[in-house]
């Protein structure tokens, strides 16, 4: 034992810092159970308060379990890119828009670039991207790097909020990847409010200040709509359409005042307009001139309100926005307010620095106060020094929550989102004003989720197979190499301990192909000995003395064990290097695995065997 003391220490520093690594999981598994035995609320709040710190240190420290394990959900996002090179476009007609139709159709078939997917559309018609995109004398080929880069860097600026996003909602170890040109791939264990999360990453965050315009200038431009709509219907009438007389005397009789129409004549007169209670249409407050729409009419109303020929019809620099939220009419309909507003806005939501969700002055209301920066500061206050009396409106993701009217010039950078349903809601919302707003929209494709018991049932399988392969791997080198079999197994429990330690200390991840690369490992742990124990027996047979043959056994087989380590060592590297989620998870777990028998094979038996040789404790038949 005098010339083992370097592994000596080794062995025992190896170990004292693997008890460090897992006191953490010890310390969360003994604060849940006593969690668990606590019979009341009360009782369990006021152990968290007591033990807050302590509590939340472990659970940062602890060994981390995968979403296969714990439970979670798994969900993949598209960026919605289309939109994204819409927005960039500038002169927009309705032949980009069928353009843009049919590459959105070419892209739920392909993997392609959405921006080659457009050239290609561009291509049949014989437009150049140029006559849209960027310097007219720009080639398509120039043209479409520059969207490729517009599209990576909105996928990649995705990511990084969608990250921050998560971050703030308090999700340990979540994965985000991309995947492809325009997915995004979000793993987050221990998930349960699955609703609120999909609602986390879906919102775009887009924050705007927009001047309301005036009733008059709104229902004019509505108008105008209007009667382009019951023009087209007639037109389209098929009836009509074959008799000249018949179209005539039905636009003799749209020239006729409301008063001399039948409700039924009005009613085709006014597509967009409701006429009566029940119509699918606008509603115009006679008093205030407000606008109105029905949960039912919303969506078609702003389906024609959006189309490309009505908004030649309407002035371009105005919109209409609904409210968030719906209050109920007398048949307990949800209806929403319907705001006219300039279409381009005062002032974005990149100014804001700072974004807290709290309560209105008297407490019965959510709300979110915000911060600006120098720049929205000089901005704002300009914006509400020149509408004084004016209502301006804070859009959300092109929903209008709210429209206060501006009694006085706001100098110092602040507003206020009230309008929201709930302190969670209000919560969120600051949660997504501080990571910022996504480039583009984003849509789940695909979403799993793992059930909490589906972990344990997981976690439960998954510790069976390690405890039966070290039990048939332990039994196997006990019958065929009896003492020195058992010293093989010896090694193999801190072999085990290792790497669960090391997993821990390194914040990985334990996922269930980790409990896979972890059973792997124990039997790559005892094939180091098997190498080392027919050398040994080899040498015995050739007649010299034990100690020799166990010196010179683990000298010679030392190469090919080191070889094989350094190769499956190299293998799991690239795993790690290429692959993805679970994949990385078995890599990592091998890889730990791999420099943990390493040592426990060659140093912590070979201290054993110094040990026993020195107390007379081994002979030749130890070695079966």
């Amino acid at each position: 034992m005098k010339n083992n003391g370097f592994r000596i220490g080794l062995t025992i520093a190896f170990i004292l810092l693997s008890g460090w690594f897992l006191y953490p999981t010890v310390q969360d598994y003994f604060y849940n159970k006593k969690l668990r035995e606590f019979t009341s609320p009360e009782d369990s709040l006021a152990f968290v308060k007591e033990n807050r710190k302590s509590i939340e240190a472990a659970q940062e420290k602890r060994l981390k379990l995968g979403l296969d394990l714990q439970g979670g959900m798994h969900v993949v996002l598209e960026v919605d890119v289309l939109e994204l090179l819409e927005l960039k476009a500038r002169n927009r007609d309705m032949v980009f828009d069928s353009i843009i139709a049919a590459t959105r159709a070419a892209a739920e078939a392909s993997n392609e670039k959405i921006p080659v997917l457009i050239a290609q559309e561009f291509k049949k018609r014989g437009i150049r991207l140029s006559r849209y995109f960027y310097d007219l004398r720009d080639s398509d080929d120039e043209v479409i790097e520059k969207l490729n880069r517009e599209v990576e860097d909105a996928v990649n600026r995705a990511k990084e909020i969608i990250r921050n996003r998560v971050d703030q909602f308090g999700v340990a170890e979540p994965t985000i990847l991309i995947k492809g040109g325009r997915r995004i791939i979000v793993e987050l264990p221990g998930v349960s409010d699955k609703e609120r999360v999909r609602k986390l990453l879906k919102g775009t965050a887009k924050l705007e200040f927009k001047l309301v315009r005036d009733p008059e200038i709104a229902i004019k431009a509505l108008s105008e709509a209007n009667k382009y709509l019951a023009r087209l219907n007639r037109q389209n009438d098929t009836t009509l359409a074959k008799d000249s007389v018949a179209m005539a005397k039905a636009d003799s009789l749209a020239a006729l005042p409301d008063s001399l129409k039948s409700q039924e004549q009005l009613k085709k007169e006014n597509p967009l307009f409701a006429v009566t209670d029940t119509d699918d249409g606008i509603i115009i407050d006679p008093r205030s001139g407000a606008l109105f729409v029905t949960e039912t009419a919303k969506p078609k109303v702003l389906a024609l309100l959006n189309r490309s020929d009505v908004r030649e019809r309407i002035p371009g620099d105005l919109e209409f926005l609904p409210d968030a939220r719906p209050f109920q009419n007398e048949a307990g309909e949800n209806v929403y307010r319907l705001y006219p507003v300039k279409r381009e806005a005062e002032l974005e939501g990149g100014v804001i620095v700072d974004a807290r969700a709290t309560f209105s002055i008297d407490g019965s209301r959510p709300e979110v106060t915000m911060k600006m920066n120098d720049a929205g500061t000089r901005t704002w206050a300009r914006v509400t020094g020149a509408n004084i009396d004016k209502q301006i409106a804070i859009v959300l993701d092109g929903v209008v929550f709210s429209a206060p009217v501006v009694k006085s010039k706001i100098p110092n950078g602040s507003s206020v989102i009230n309008g929201l349903a709930s302190a969670e809601e209000a919560r969120d919302l600051e949660i997504v004003l501080k990571a910022g707003a996504l480039p583009a929209p984003v849509r789940i494709v695909e979403e799993r989720t793992v059930g909490a018991s589906l972990g344990e049932d997981s976690i439960r399988a998954g510790l069976y197979s390690v405890i039966a392969g070290f039990f048939v791997v332990a039994l196997f080198m006990i019958l065929y190499y009896r003492a020195a079999g058992f010293i093989a197994d010896f090694a193999l429990v801190f072999n085990v301990l290792f790497v669960i330690a090391f997993l821990a200390g390194f914040s990985a991840t334990l996922t269930l192909p980790g409990i896979a690369g972890l059973v792997l490992t124990i039997g790559m742990a005892v094939d180091a000995n098997v190498l080392i124990f027919e050398r040994v027996r080899e040498e015995s047979a050739k007649g010299k003395l034990l100690k020799l043959a166990i010196e010179i056994g683990y000298d010679k087989a030392f190469s090919a064990i080191l070889d094989s380590h350094v190769t499956t060592f190299g293998a799991a590297a690239l795993l790690y290097a290429f692959g993805i989620g679970p994949i990385q998870g078995f890599a990592v777990t091998l890889m730990i695995g791999i420099a943990a028998s390493l040592f426990t094979a060659v140093v912590i038996t070979k201290i054993s065997f110094d040990w026993m040789l020195e107390r007379n404790k081994v002979s030749a038949v130890s070695f079966g």
